[in-house]
């Protein structure tokens, strides 16, 4: 009898301790309570609604943050200097995948969220990963290994000055062939209304002017893989942006980025630009803009049929020299979990996961105002139909985008014809190859 209950007594024990550690391992938003993790990012409405929100994510895990907020530019910089060195003082940063994933990834700089994803004691159960779009994913997967989590969706939009338009009885532009001939005639009807802007500095020009190649039935390769801004259509589209940053831009134009086209936009000096989704939130902070502004996808091209958007997203990485990843882990699934990108789409930052695009929250606030409507279709076709290359095909992308916004700079600047600065730039581009 007394072994009996020994024996029974025993297995009690050893049942109970097995379930022990099951319960332990069950996830707990408070398991790295105490911490502080190093965030840094780029200048971007969604770093600018997470230093408000970010008090949140202390409240609910306990874990302490440290954020640094830097202008792109900047930001690469610092971003160069700390993985190069292998510092751990940085646990969190931003990523845009689609433009040096391949070469982060192939530095070792990116730890690999799979492992983390996989572990129940560290990832929520509804996380849902599969809720993130598709294309987005896919720029941050490497064979098995998942390096970042989509932050936003975004690609450059066609803004236009309705009223503008109305005053100088133009029509809305239905083809891409129709915004030199729209810029055309608001300079002939108003000598001191701006018509267009655009970005101009060579790097960061590519992500707007690929809408004009794509869409005037050009690409940026050949059929077989090789350099192709050399091809008419591309030509055609290449000319198209430079063309109309030359005879219809502001003074400086080779100088600017978005920051440059927004405020010109905002102000009321420009009628017409291609500039990101993602601007939409500053844009609209101007007075007048929410009730005069228009926005759309590109228009297609009238001969080629052809709508090709340009749709990319800003991710969040762990840095594979971090010390403290389980808490930057815990970052990472409450700064892109559904509650929170509900909230930070009042900050005008497009929503990367469908349930929350898709949610009656979004096509509440969306229905509040046209212009707003008018944004959320637009995202919502650069969505289904949107690329995320805008460089011929190499891993050296940066290098690449630089030598074709060199091309555009070269016929502004009246140095080449657009075919002579097709070519020069396709024999560069080969090299990248």
């Amino acid at each position: 009898m007394i072994r009996r209950s020994f024996i029974a007594g025993v297995t009690m024990m050893a049942a109970a301790l097995a379930f022990a550690p099951a319960t332990a391992q069950e996830f707990d938003w408070r398991s790295q309570d105490g911490q502080t993790i190093n965030l840094m990012f780029n200048n971007h409405p969604w770093s600018q609604a997470m230093r408000d929100m970010v008090a949140d994510f202390t409240a609910k895990t306990g874990i302490k943050t440290r954020m640094e907020i830097f202008n792109e530019e900047q930001f690469r910089a610092r971003l160069t200097t700390l993985m190069q060195g292998r510092s751990s003082d940085m646990d969190v940063f931003m990523s845009l995948t689609s433009r040096e994933g391949a070469v982060f990834n192939q530095a070792g700089w990116y730890a690999d969220l799979a492992p983390m994803m996989a572990d129940k004691a560290l990832t929520r159960p509804d996380f849902n990963y599969e809720d993130f779009s598709a294309s987005i994913r896919n720029a941050s997967t490497f064979g098995k290994q998942v390096v970042a989590l989509p932050i936003n969706q975004e690609g450059p939009l066609f803004y236009w000055r309705k009223d503008i338009f109305e005053r100088c009885k133009i029509d809305e532009p239905k083809y891409l062939e129709d915004i030199p001939a729209a810029a055309a005639a608001i300079k002939s009807c108003d000598a001191n209304q701006g018509a267009w802007a655009a970005r101009g500095i060579r790097g960061v020009t590519p992500y707007a002017l690929a809408g004009f190649i794509y869409n005037s039935g050009g690409s940026f390769a050949t059929p077989d893989g090789k350099p192709g801004l050399s091809q008419p259509n591309s030509i055609k589209g290449l000319a198209m942006y430079a063309n109309l940053l030359k005879d219809y831009g502001p003074p400086g134009a080779l100088n600017h980025t978005f920051t440059q086209v927004v405020e010109l936009l905002g102000q009321g000096r420009v009628a017409m630009t291609h500039e990101s989704s993602n601007e939409f939130a500053n844009i609209m902070r101007f007075p007048g803009r929410a009730n005069d502004l228009g926005v759309k996808v590109l228009p297609p091209g009238r001969e080629s049929g052809i709508s090709k958007p340009v749709a990319i997203g800003w991710t969040v990485a762990i840095s594979a020299n971090s010390k403290r990843q389980p808490a930057a882990w815990l970052f990472l699934q409450w700064a892109t979990s559904p509650e929170v990108q509900a909230k930070l789409v009042q900050a005008g930052v497009a929503p990367p996961r469908a349930s929350v695009f898709g949610g009656e929250a979004f096509k509440a606030w969306a229905a509040e105002m046209p212009v707003r409507k008018a944004w959320a279709d637009a995202l919502i076709e650069i969505g289904r139909t949107g690329t995320g290359v805008y460089q011929t095909p190499t891993d050296r992308v940066p290098e690449a985008r630089d030598i074709i916004g060199g091309a555009m700079q070269q016929i502004v600047l009246g140095k080449a014809t657009p075919q002579q600065a097709a070519a020069a730039a396709d024999a560069e581009l080969a090299k990248l190859q």
